[in-house]
């Protein structure tokens, strides 16, 4: 046997165990509400009973959790189940009505391993199997007799007769065209004599509705009327009435779920679009609730959204002087404007604040608009106190005071007083300022003048800059980069970008950025960077991904790097680049929610996706890497420990050569501490892209947000310390070694690591191979009143006898903002400390 065959035939004893160590089939909830359902396994491993010689399966001590879910096997840590009964709202697969084909028998064992390119792929006949033609590596053109023998809703399986190969598809990675050729041809759905079967075509269009192809059993069910023109049987008319009214519940789950998920995005326009095609009559009470609430939520959210616009509206008129001006265009046109004078001067003060409440008025959206709530109750009460021909208790300066203010710190932040309002919005311009400067000349400058005009403490100065737009918003009518059409399955509005000067790259680097409908800069909408392989069409991998996204309101982001490297991902730290780089300038240009950043690659992507996510773990939410090879031995035979915060979200197929090995190391570290990490393995399937898995990844991701704050402190029992094997991934949320010596221990490479806890004001440090660390500060991980000790394994450090007092710091919190981008992740000073001998 070939060590590559002896690798296959381990990752079946590994994964497949036996029906001996199954459980019966259970629904695993993860803490996150992630839903995993099908058989309980526990991971085997063979050993040979020396009375008999025979190979007898066992469960392995500390073997993996398995579920076997049909077409796949899901691992993942049962620490992170969740216990107790699970919910009633948790929608669970029932048990589907399956097809099946009876397998004759098996004509020879071929290993499939000697197999290579297909050439050619005949059509299934009526037995449901079909020849596979392909190039051999050991002799002439190997034929794969290949046969169906189950269909049911959720999964299609496959069997050969002349090669050890058998391999499983979700149904719905299928053509619906397909399997319903399939289908008429069992039979228990054929109709030999040509003539209309009414149950059979409505357990047709029940197959169909059960596999999620509702606008397939609609047409079926009127093609079922069309060609049966006679009243149905007593037993098709119930069945066809059952059928129909589930039907109709589909279809009004599906559009409620629809609208869900636009609101959720912050589409407001295509929410109330859905909403007004919900069939109401036909729907059940549950999900005329749904349907209710999306509505209700979504009449609130406009409406506050645009009585804030019309008030503020108003009051920058009234303020600025422009409401007779206005008055006057809107009767004479442009025209109107050289004939126009103002009623009495207007104050820079006043100029300050309308410019101010003009920019409110651009960037206010729905999902932001309650940032501001204070100044539209104020400004409504001011409206029918003039109405009931009162005095308004608040003058116009004083509502648009409360709503610059407001807006720059939020809802508990504004305040009427109107020179209180403007330091704060000064505040804001200055720090913007800061950001956009290319240089610490411009960015001193933009510092000299806060520090002269300075109204904010640091930590309000932090919660400004978490509600900042883009430091250079992209103007939306008027696009930069190139519009690209990728393929007919890739939406449009998908523009070429190149970023700033990058390290290595001083022409910057080419990106893809795709912006979800209805994008607006008042509003942080979450990013998915996606890493192609350069032996898979983009179209494929981009497809999917961007319509999803669409769905889900993200910003897709996809790095042109496949054609920078010969031998695809070289595992080099300076590469990085193009993914921080490239979130670097989207955060610039786009509203990025930091917290909610994802990763996701396919092939030499998902092991770029695999060391990026490693290395600055602190960067993401999550990583879904389909199909890699990750490098164990010298990388994440160490860098494992990395993941402790991070969650991945693995997929790979079981034939995907060195890919089971090395993820089932990488895993065992993983579930057996607890780590956030599932896999999916697709039986019997190599390398590929696995389009079903899309909506399954969005759904993992929506339960996703990247650990920040004291979070980050609460690693648990099995805290483990980070490794750094590279200088340049020397970062972990508020811990940074800025001087790494990697050391060797004969031909491994030994890491060098570090660990720290905040206990009350105590900052206990341990490391090494570290010769300087430093400790980043955010605003809730210590008392800032009280003084800090610091200890580094055990003793304390040089210059730190005695606790001191640490203030933040302006100069720290810019500059690290600057340097990041991170609205969300910000730092308020920082402690150098050299390490203890």
């Amino acid at each position: 046997m070939t060590p590559r065959r002896t690798r296959l035939a381990l990752a079946l004893v590994l994964f497949v165990g036996c029906a001996a160590v199954a459980v019966p089939a259970e629904v695993v909830v993860l803490k996150d509400g992630f839903v995993i359902q099908g058989d309980m396994r526990k991971e085997t491993e063979v050993v040979v009973d020396k009375a008999s010689g025979r190979s007898v399966p066992i469960v392995k001590a500390g073997g993996l959790d398995i579920i076997d879910e049909g077409p796949k096997w899901t691992i993942f840590s049962t620490h992170a189940k969740q216990l107790g009964a699970i919910s009633p709202d948790i929608k669970l697969r029932p048990e589907y009505k399956a097809y099946t084909m009876p397998f004759p028998g098996r004509k020879s064992n071929n290993p499939l391993t000697d197999i290579g390119e297909t050439v050619k792929v005949s059509e299934f006949n009526s037995k449901w199997i079909r020849t596979i033609e392909a190039k051999s590596f050991v002799a002439a053109n190997a034929h794969i007799d290949q046969q169906i023998t189950h269909i049911d809703p959720h999964m299609i399986y496959l069997v050969s007769a002349t090669h050890l190969w058998r391999l499983s598809y979700r149904t719905n990675e299928w053509d619906p065209k397909l399997v319903r050729k399939l289908l008429l041809m069992h039979p228990e759905l054929s109709e030999p004599d040509g003539k209309c079967v009414p149950l059979k075509r409505i357990a047709l269009a029940k197959f169909m509705l059960d596999a999620g192809w509702l606008q397939y059993a609609k047409d079926e069910m009127d093609r079922l009327k069309r060609e049966f023109t006679a009243a149905l049987p007593k037993d098709a008319q119930e069945a066809h009435d059952q059928l129909t009214k589930e039907i109709d519940q589909a279809t009004a789950e599906l559009v409620v779920r629809e609208a869900e998920k636009a609101l959720a995005a912050g589409r407001y326009k295509y929410a109330a679009e859905v909403l007004a095609i919900f069939p109401e009559k036909t729907a059940d009470s549950k999900e005329v609730a749904r349907a209710a609430k999306v509505g209700a939520d979504l009449k609130t959210g406009q409406e506050r959204h645009d009585t804030a616009r019309r008030v503020l509206n108003g009051l920058i008129d009234d303020v600025s002087g422009t409401r007779p001006l206005n008055a006057l265009v809107a009767v004479g046109g442009g025209a109107a404007l050289g004939a126009w004078k103002p009623e009495k001067a207007v104050t820079s003060q006043a100029l300050e604040l309308a410019a101010a409440g003009a920019h409110v008025f651009a960037e206010l959206h729905p999902d932001s608009a309650m940032r501001i709530e204070t100044f539209v109750t104020l400004a409504t009460q001011a409206e029918r106190e003039r109405a009931a021909g009162k005095e308004p208790t608040k003058k116009p300066d004083e509502l648009i005071a409360t709503a610059i203010s407001g807006w720059a710190l939020g809802r508990n932040g504004a305040t009427p007083n109107v020179e209180s309002a403007l330091k704060v919005w000064s505040a804001r311009q200055l720090v913007l300022a800061y950001q956009r400067g290319e240089s610490p000349a411009s960015r001193n400058d933009a510092l000299s003048r806060y520090r002269k005009n300075a109204a904010l403490d640091i930590p309000q100065l932090a919660q400004v800059i978490s509600l900042l737009p883009p430091a250079e918003p992209e103007d939306l009518n008027d696009r930069t980069g190139k519009p690209l059409s990728i393929g007919k399955t890739v939406p449009g509005g998908v523009y070429q970008r190149t970023s700033a000067p990058a390290p290595g790259h001083a022409a910057g680097i080419d990106y893809i950025v795709k912006l979800p409908p209805e994008y607006h800069h008042g509003r942080a909408y979450p990013v998915l960077i996606v890493l192609t392989h350069a032996g898979i069409n983009p179209e494929d991998v981009l497809g999917p991904l961007m319509t999803e996204s669409e769905k889900n309101g993200y910003i897709v982001v996809a790095p042109e790097w496949t054609n920078q490297f010969g031998k695809g991902w070289q595992w080099r730290p300076e590469d990085h680049v193009y993914v921080t780089a490239v979130l670097r300038d989207a955060v610039r240009h786009f509203t990025v929610d930091n917290d909610r950043v994802f990763l996701c690659g396919v092939g030499e992507g998902a092991n770029m996706a695999m060391d990026v996510g490693a290395s600055h773990p602190d960067l993401f939410a999550g990583v879904v890497p389909m199909a890699p090879i990750p490098k164990w031995g010298n990388f994440f035979i160490e860098y494992w420990r990395n993941a402790q915060k991070l969650p991945f979200y693995v997929v790979t197929g079981e034939l995907a050569g060195q890919s089971l090995p090395n993820l089932r190391h990488i895993f065992a570290n993983w579930t057996r501490h607890g780590f956030p990490a599932v896999m999916t393995i697709y039986k019997g399937r190599a390398v590929e892209w696995f389009a079903a898995e899309t909506p399954t990844i969005f759904d993992w991701m929506s339960r996703k947000t990247r650990v920040n704050g004291t979070a980050t402190l609460a690693l648990g029992s099995n805290r483990q310390s980070w490794a750094m094997l590279r200088e340049n991934d020397n970062r972990f949320y508020w811990l940074q070694a800025d001087k790494v010596v990697v050391g060797k221990n004969g031909g491994a490479i030994v890491p060098a690591l570090m660990q720290g806890d905040v206990r009350g004001n105590l900052i206990d440090l341990k490391c090494d191979k570290v010769k300087h660390l430093t400790v980043w500060l955010s605003a809730e991980m210590i008392d800032w009143t009280k003084p800090v000790k610091v200890q580094i394994n055990g003793s304390v450090p040089s210059g730190w006898s005695k606790a001191k007092a640490i203030e933040p710091s302006l100069d720290v919190l810019l500059e690290d903002y600057h340097e990041r981008g991170d609205r969300r992740m910000l730092f308020l000073n920082k402690l150098e400390l050299k390490t203890v001998p």
